[in-house]
């Protein structure tokens, strides 16, 4: 079933025109010129129940603003979108009702109160029954180890603290959906991992449907199988994690460790699409282009110079991958 549906969907802004000119700009105040900026460009998707997908791209590309016309915040300039089935422009209520929201920078809970009244006052909000809430208010308590924290109030947590909080206040009512931008910007790992386990679970358990935005691509690649990239606007890449990095991998990389790297470090062999990285004296580290040269070859050539006592092969992470893309 499709959940999400955006059909050749552009959102433009008016925006004030500037000028060096101190005579241009005064003239401005009384007559202001504008321009148009498109944020959004022509953006076709489709995501399905139970999805898990990432929304990648580099700062001002446009995701924002995506996901405020999937909530309902904006309305698009052209294109239409449909969220179970529904404007969320025009359905707000309803469409608030099956979603959850959380973003990096924001908060759902009360500064001054305690985090649980605030979790008391949703479940008003989205008249949640009172089995449901008790049943997901423990659940979520247990899962995100939030039991000392529900009578401290909001301005009294950490970051790391205050987002488990508002990620259990977006899970309370059972979204069907959620969006998630930088859920886990500035938290430190264990902070991270915690949330990441959290939302694999209930994506696993529950089929809820995520659409997540992050620059950190460990997020990605531990929650989501498929990913969408957009730039300046226009998507550029839709498609399963691991396909993409079938078709776009260009680099793979091995770790040799051996007995003494100092033969071939004085040797300093040249091999076309090879890099040969020697950071500590026991290791030899090579990056290569796959179309250029076989993995065979280069344990050969190291080889020759060292006694190899393990190799390690791996893959480039989605990271760089997904840089190469971008800025090819």
């Amino acid at each position: 079933m499709t959940l999400i549906k955006v059909e050749n969907v552009t959102k433009e802004y008016k925006r004030k025109k500037s000028s060096q000119n101190l005579k241009e700009e005064l003239l401005h105040i009384f007559h202001p010129k504008y321009e148009n900026v498109r944020a959004v460009d022509n953006i076709d998707f489709s995501i399905e129940e139970g999805e898990a997908v990432g929304y990648i791209g580099p700062n001002g590309s446009g995701k924002s603003t995506t996901i405020k016309m999937l909530t309902g915040i904006l309305t698009p300039t052209k294109g239409n979108i449909y969220v179970n089935n529904r404007i969320p422009t025009k359905e707000r209520r309803k469409n608030n009702r099956e979603i959850g929201v959380v973003t990096g920078n924001r908060s759902l809970l009360f500064w001054d109160v305690p985090v649980i009244e605030s979790f008391n006052l949703l479940q008003k909000m989205y008249e949640i029954p009172s089995h449901i809430y008790e049943k997901n208010l423990r659940e979520f308590t247990e899962l995100l180890e939030l039991h000392s924290l529900l009578t401290v109030p909001e301005r009294q947590l950490s970051l790391g603290q205050r987002m488990r909080c508002n990620i259990t206040a977006a899970f309370l009512h059972d979204p069907k959906i959620v969006y998630l931008d930088e859920p886990t910007i500035g938290l430190d790992t264990k902070s991270k991992n915690s949330i990441r386990n959290f939302i694999k679970k209930i994506n696993e358990e529950k089929k809820t449907t995520f659409l997540i935005t992050s620059h950190d691509f460990q997020d990605i690649e531990a929650l989501c199988k498929r990913i969408i990239v957009i730039d300046h606007g226009k998507i550029i890449l839709d498609n399963h994690i691991e396909n993409v990095r079938k078709e776009f991998e260009k680099y793979k990389h091995i770790v040799f460790e051996v007995d003494n790297n100092m033969p071939m470090k004085l040797a300093a062999p040249i091999m076309n699409g090879v890099k040969f990285i020697y950071n500590d004296c026991y290791y030899v580290e090579v990056e290569y282009e796959i179309e250029s040269v076989e993995a065979k070859t280069i344990i050969d050539l190291v080889s020759n110079y060292c006694q190899i006592k393990d190799i390690s092969i791996s893959g480039r992470d989605i990271e760089h991958i997904i840089s190469d893309i971008l800025y090819k």
